[in-house]
Order: C-alpha cells, then sequence, then structure tokens
C-alpha cells in the first residue's frame, strides 16, 4: 500500500468542482476509486460541512 494525494475533478455547467483526498491504496487506480468513494461519503454527509476557503479573481 502506498499513499497518494488524489485530486478529482468535474466540469459541471456552471463551474469545475475538485475534490482533493488523500488516500492509501495498492495502485494509482485503486487510490482514484477510493477517493471517488469518500467523496460519495461526504455527500450523504452534506450536512455535517460547509466551505472554509476560497479563491475569488475579478473577470
Amino acid at each position: 500500500m502506498s499513499a497518494y494525494k488524489i485530486t478529482l475533478k468535474s466540469e459541471l455547467k456552471h463551474g469545475t468542482f475538485y475534490w482533493v483526498a488523500n488516500v492509501n491504496a495498492a495502485s494509482e487506480d485503486e487510490a482514484v476509486t477510493a477517493a471517488e468513494h469518500l467523496f460519495i461519503e461526504q455527500l450523504n454527509g452534506a450536512d455535517e460541512w460547509d466551505f472554509s476557503d476560497y479563491d475569488a479573481e475579478k473577470l
């Protein structure tokens, strides 16, 4: 098992969403799957989290 920092990116209608997670896995593919599963777990408890940081750029 190795530690991975995985960044998942999704292009949505109104913007881009990134999910960054640290996971332990036997391969990079397994690490991506583990990060996806962690994201789903977080969505199931969405009332427990809030955005804590942001970056704003004037266009």
